[in-house]
């Protein structure tokens, strides 16, 4: 290597992150471990050396600049040694590398280059710290991956030093991200600490924004400003986004009733009450719009998937999220691999209720398919613009049709019978005066499909009364 001075680029990465962040399904360890791994990555900008590029939950890229080999030997060397110290070695595995940027080379191939290396150190690094060795005859009641050290306060379980040192940072961090939205009025708003305390009807919402097609649209930035631009703009957009939520979230008392699992990156984690799903997808989609990114002599349109699981709030958090990462991938797959071919479709939702029933035993989609047989996961995937009609549609129907019809309704279609002289016979049960608008309202939900009587079933208690 030469010792002349050259432009270096550095890129730190979270790695094995199930052991960091979702290695328990406590609320607020989750929570913690998520906010601290945002607070590591952004926490390395303060270094003058460094010059943020883009930050994600747990990546991020630098500018060095200008540097010599045995400089940038000693920047990465003090970098892993803060990712190895307080508080973050309790929990994290990080790894770091650095490369030079070759004379006219594009930032994309730079930034591939690190992660093509920041990959082959995580193949030879552990899922996890090991923990110093502690005396311990318990495992840690939140985990039960490390011993159990700490009292927990109001807990009857211990917990282990991770799980101690993520509740606690997380306490304080998880406000910073609100602050923004409150102004002065930060200080008075208390956040949840069980997924209890938002449950409507023993249910909550979990859902999974991310970002489409932002890996492509990244692809087309060739210098570092462009790269920074298009970081700033989507911060610019999720800041957008959480303060128009937040805002608008339902609060008992000063006690606002959001929760935030994952933040930052192209991906977003909420868990809201189970009613305020449609409002919270719609102020989301709102408030994000239809922005757009120019580089390279491009128009590219910035949208965004959800998956949405219903459950109750007991169930497993870690794999609830999974479920609703997994119905945001389902609701990318009929998109087209051109970022700049935009339509306002693309940014879409498929949910799944799981009210009734506590575990899946094959992937989201299979079971979808089989459950609501003869309806298709199609069904259940809504664009931006169906969110607020479907709605309106879902209270009309609701507030009118007898409920015991839909089901009647649903068991026909399971046995692939026709519906249509029972759903004739249930419009006559009807008062004349609402007849028009219900038969408008269930028109527009079937279109041509009366398989979607079964999305209208599943719906049937998880539209909220309030208007969006």
């Amino acid at each position: 290597m030469s010792s002349s001075s050259s432009e270096w680029y550095l890129r730190i990465e979270a790695v094995n992150i199930d052991h960091s962040v979702y290695d328990t399904n406590d609320i607020s360890t989750i929570r913690g471990g998520s906010s601290l791994l945002l607070d590591a990555v952004r926490k390395i900008t303060e270094k003058p050396e460094l010059k943020r590029v883009s930050v994600g939950a747990s990546t991020g890229l630098y500018e060095v600049g200008m540097s010599t080999d045995a400089n940038i030997t000693g920047i990465e060397t003090e970098i892993r040694k803060n990712l190895q110290g307080e508080p973050y070695c309790h929990f994290a595995t990080f790894v770091v590398a650095t490369t030079k940027r070759e004379r006219g080379e594009a930032i994309d191939d730079v930034n591939k280059r690190l992660m093509a290396e920041c990959s082959l150190q995580q193949y030879q690094t552990p899922s996890f710290p090991f923990p110093t060795y502690e005396e311990s005859a318990e495992e840690c009641g939140f985990g039960g991956t490390r011993p159990a050290v700490h009292d927990i306060e109001g807990q009857e379980q211990k917990a282990s030093h991770s799980v101690s040192v993520r509740r606690e940072e997380g306490k304080t961090l998880r406000k910073e991200l609100y602050k923004p939205c409150f102004n002065e009025e930060s200080a008075e708003i208390e956040l949840p600490d069980h997924l209890e305390e938002l449950a409507q009807n023993d249910n909550i919402a979990v859902i999974h924004f991310d970002g489409n097609r932002f890996g492509k649209i990244r692809d087309h930035c060739k210098t570092t400003e462009e790269y920074k631009r298009f970081d700033k703009t989507i911060q610019g957009i999720q800041k957008q986004a959480i303060c128009q939520i937040v805002k608008h979230t339902p609060k008992t008392g000063n006690k606002v009733r959001l929760e935030t699992l994952l933040w930052g990156g192209d991906e977003i984690e909420l868990v809201v009450p189970a009613p305020q799903a449609w409002e919270t997808l719609k102020r989301f989609f709102d408030a994000t719009g239809i922005e757009t990114f120019q580089t390279a002599g491009k128009e590219f349109n910035l949208t965004w998937s959800a998956g949405v699981v219903f459950c109750r709030h007991n169930l497993p958090i870690l794999q609830v999220r999974r479920y609703a990462e997994q119905l945001c991938s389902i609701a990318k797959q009929r998109l087209s691999d051109k970022p700049d071919e935009f339509s306002s479709n693309d940014n879409r939702v498929v949910y799944l209720n799981m009210s009734s029933f506590d575990l899946i035993e094959r992937d989201v989609e299979s079971f979808i398919a089989s459950y609501h047989a003869p309806a298709t996961v199609g069904d259940f995937t809504f664009t931006m613009n169906d969110i607020g009609q479907l709605h309106k549609d879902m209270l009309t129907i609701t507030r009118s049709f007898p409920k015991n019809k839909v089901y009647e309704i649903v068991e026909l279609l399971q046995n692939s019978k026709p519906v249509d002289k029972l759903e004739g016979r249930a419009l006559k049960m009807v008062e004349c005066s609402v007849r028009s608008a219900l038969e408008e309202a269930i028109s527009r939900i079937l279109g041509e499909r009366k398989e979607r009587w079964l999305l209208i079933g599943d719906l049937w208690n998880l539209i909220g009364a309030q208007a969006i």
